[in-house]
């Protein structure tokens, strides 16, 4: 079994080096150190801004969006491209919030023990580790003179909705426990042992720009956030303004709790009528944290970490992946290279084939960071997932919804995360609520609208000032792909049921797609206006003005078809038939795919050319991959899309690879995916001082930091979770179907582009409900089992022979 295990020799030196753990809601980066540590903390339910987002620009009355919508509509028509992006400028309704750190935990070695530990440090005798499998980081140091040193553990238990971290020392040790934060006025009380403290966050942070620095806002209504951390010893604690300090220690363990206003209290004294958000009590924020500390500090660590990683493995253990050839059945014992540093091991596989076990490691890391970070009850993954140091992050680390966070959740049904799936389809209500409003309120229309970007507080309108590229200020199928993506627990899962529950927002959306859709001159339904996302074109005949605007992108078609396709395939039975039927007749009036004549899919609606060639975004491939209409029964038009992604390039930035990875294994090219791993795991150069802006010179290159966090650059955890989807692709793929005994069934293609001719897959899930294990040698499955928790049917397909399965619930079949 591969050891899951990041490995370090020294201390974190930024933050894109420190180790992650979380439960969903609180979130830690680990730097690690003898001579002290940092614990970089997050809560989840912390961003800037507050309720209430804008659902037009202000300055818009009644009917001005729609009459600006026409008139750009009008001016597609006449070929006027600079009067229709004009007029859709004037639809940007300012910025989404920006998702925030909280607070730094800081431990600081001094007395005696500070000249050891600085020399431990530098001696390197430190070791860190994350233990994806048990969800814990650990580090260990021996002494200067190599004799006994020290270890701490640190963990983020969702049970105990606490962070935990325990130090032990040989020798008796001083120490001080700080706490600091990004934000102004924290002033902590400490008592007994226990320190608390009370931040507001920022009222607004507006992204920079050339023209405009933006800036981060205080003062206006926020979000108030209260931390406890319990500080215990078997030494001395010595009360001080910052923190505590501790003397002649052998043990110190913290324990944090964290509570925000960012939701109304759902505890028991809302029966009493609660609290509102934002309500601001400081006493009650730090009465609700305490006692989560309470709870906590009255059990042992050992008691602690053991209910966590039951929680963890129940989760995390569900799939087992070996990949290789001899190292396929090896235990860890037998491969004492993997004890080597992470970043030792992805400079060695850089310079020929990757190594299998990271591999393996780079697609548990995307499972461990789905289950750390995205819970019930949690806000979904952000840009960062609940990562995050600055108050003023890339790209405001919230939600942006042209791929990103759509990618965020791939990887969650198809690897048996169910579970980690539900924050986002909650997150969904919220903003097809918000998204209503801007529906109406700025076009005149029925259903709910999601643009670019969205927060915690469902921001649905186009971004900018007015004046920004319609690239990637103007999108209005945002909840469109993410409507489609809430029927995939339906789908994958087998169960008509989730389909009910995600039906109103699936039924808005499709809504605002079928309102959108306008006849074209031959009869087809054209979107308009349209854009490609993040791309620009220019004619063949002027090369020096790029434009964003077109009628009918491919990509606006593709998730139109895969949300149409998706509906009546998964839609409850007691959905409206008269909307059905729409949407059946609209999907059968959606334009056909095209090819150029160069042999690529045409990514435009005429002979647009892109301004950037090698362009991150691949939207006029939806249809490969994560949508269905692109198949193997579709070979003039996957061909084409091969032409396409080769006409992309070879490189590109960190998510982008983890969708190329994605887009040649439905294309099934198992060279490809080789090679798009080994671009993926590619060492780059880290960050700048702040821990998230990249240094490097090729900004356009993505790879990995040292601590196997996808660079984009800078960091951004659909890369992560984008790879871990891609690889699942490789090993096993279901979206096909095929005719059996009279109706469809998942078609579920066992090994359709894997590059490892030797391995082992347990748990994966195809769609209909279906489980399966898989072993395979020398590039043919030798057993395949399949079983599942509801009666389905599938044809399996492995080496070209397909086999239909009959399953009823709780049996299992297995394929010699």
């Amino acid at each position: 079994m591969t050891a899951l295990l990041l490995v370090a020799d020294a201390p974190a030196e930024i933050w894109t080096d420190a180790y992650p753990v979380g439960n969903g809601r609180l979130g830690a980066m680990c730097f690690g150190g003898v001579r002290g540590d940092r614990w970089q903390v997050n809560d989840a339910t912390c961003w800037s801004g507050a309720p209430g987002p804008p659902s037009r620009p202000a300055g818009l009355g009644d009917g001005d969006g729609a009459r600006l919508l026409a008139r750009a509509r009008s001016a597609l028509a006449a070929g006027d491209v600079a009067a229709a992006e004009r007029a859709v400028a004037r639809l940007q309704t300012g910025f989404s919030q920006a998702y925030q750190p909280l607070v730094d935990v800081l431990l600081e070695v001094g007395g005696d023990d500070a000249d050891a530990a600085d020399a431990a440090d530098a001696a390197g005798l430190l070791t860190r580790r994350l233990d994806l499998r048990r969800a814990v980081a650990r580090q260990t140091w021996a002494g200067p003179d190599g004799g006994a040193g020290g270890e701490q553990r640190t963990f983020a238990s969702a049970p105990a909705g606490v962070l935990v971290a325990e130090r032990t020392w040989a020798e008796p040790s001083d120490a001080v426990v700080r706490l600091t934060s990004p934000h102004p006025g924290l002033t902590p009380m400490v008592d007994d042992g226990r320190v608390s403290a009370v931040v507001r966050l920022p009222s607004a942070v507006v992204p920079g720009r050339e023209d405009d620095p933006g800036g981060v806002e205080y003062g206006g209504p926020s979000i108030s956030a209260a931390i406890v951390l319990a500080v215990e010893t078997d030494g001395e604690l010595l009360a001080r303004a910052d923190g505590v300090a501790v003397r002649g220690a052998r043990t110190l363990r913290l324990v944090l709790a964290t509570a925000t206003d960012a939701d109304p209290d759902s505890d028991a004294d809302a029966a009493a009528g609660g609290r509102p958000v934002l309500h601001g009590d400081a006493d009650h924020l730090i009465a609700r944290a305490a006692e989560t500390v309470s709870a906590a500090v009255g059990r042992t660590t050992e008691d602690l970490q053991a209910e966590h990683e039951d929680d963890h493995r129940a989760l995390f253990d569900r799939v087992e992946l070996e990949l290789g050839g001899a190292t396929a059945t090896a235990t860890a014992a037998e491969r004492p290279t993997i004890e080597r540093s992470t970043i030792d091991r992805l400079v060695a596989s850089a310079d020929g084939a990757p190594d299998p076990d990271l591999a393996v490691l780079a697609f548990q890391y995307g499972r461990y960071l789905t289950i750390a970070g995205s819970r019930p009850g949690s806000p979904p993954l952000n840009l960062q997932g609940i990562w995050n140091a600055e108050t003023d992050p890339p790209w405001s680390s919230s939600y942006t919804v042209n791929i990103n966070t759509q990618m965020s959740y791939w990887p969650a049904l198809t690897t048996n995360l169910a579970e980690c799936h539900a924050p986002l389809t909650t997150w969904l209500a919220l903003v097809a609520e918000t998204g209503t409003a801007v529906a109406r309120d700025l076009y005149g229309a029925p259903g709910w609208v999601l643009h670019h970007n969205g927060d915690r507080w469902g921001f649905a309108a186009p971004v900018g000032r007015g004046t920004d590229s319609a690239s990637w200020s103007f999108w209005p199928l945002g909840g469109v792909w993410l409507a489609r993506q809430a029927l995939a627990e339906a789908e994958v899962l087998g169960d008509r049921a989730a389909a009910g529950r995600v039906w109103p927002v699936v039924a808005g959306a499709v809504e605002l797609a079928l309102w959108w859709l306008v006849e074209d001159a031959d009869g087809t339904l054209a979107t308009s206006p349209s854009t490609s996302p993040e791309n620009t074109w220019h004619d063949d005949d002027d090369d020096e003005r790029s434009w964003s605007l077109t009628t009918t992108s491919t990509a606006d078609v593709e998730l139109l078809r895969d949300l149409f396709d998706g509906v009546l395939t998964h839609a409850p039975d007691d959905a409206d038939p008269v909307l059905l039927g729409r949407v059946a007749a609209a999907l059968r009036r959606l334009p056909a795919t095209r090819v150029l004549a160069d042999g690529r899919i045409a990514e435009w609606s005429g002979a647009e050319v892109d301004v950037e060639e090698h362009h991150r975004h691949q939207s006029h491939l939806i249809g490969v991959f994560p949508g269905r209409s692109i198949t193997r029964s579709t070979p003039e038009l996957a061909e084409a899309a091969r032409a396409s992604l080769r006409g992309r390039g070879e490189e590109s930035t960190g998510w982008s690879l983890a969708w190329r990875l994605a887009l040649w294994a439905r294309l099934g090219d198992a060279h490809r995916v080789a090679a798009t791993v080994a671009r993926f795991l590619r060492p780059v150069d880290p960050p700048g001082p702040d821990g998230s802006r990249r240094s490097a010179a090729h900004a356009h290159e993505g790879g990995v930091y040292r601590s196997l966090l996808c660079a984009h650059p800078p960091f951004q955890i659909d890369g992560n979770l984008g790879f871990t989807a891609g690889v699942t692709e490789a090993l096993l793929q279901s979206h096909e179907r095929v005719p059996l005994d009279g109706v469809e069934v998942p078609l579920v293609h066992l090994l359709p582009a894997c590059p490892w001719p030797d391995g082992r897959v347990r748990g994966l899930r195809a769609r209909g409900g279906v489980v399966v294990d898989l072993v395979w040698s020398g590039g043919r499955v030798t057993t395949a089992t399949l079983r599942s928790d509801r009666d389905v049917a599938v044809v399996v397909e492995r080496g070209g022979e397909r086999v239909p399965v009959h399953l009823s619930a709780g049996e299992a079949a297995t394929l010699p």
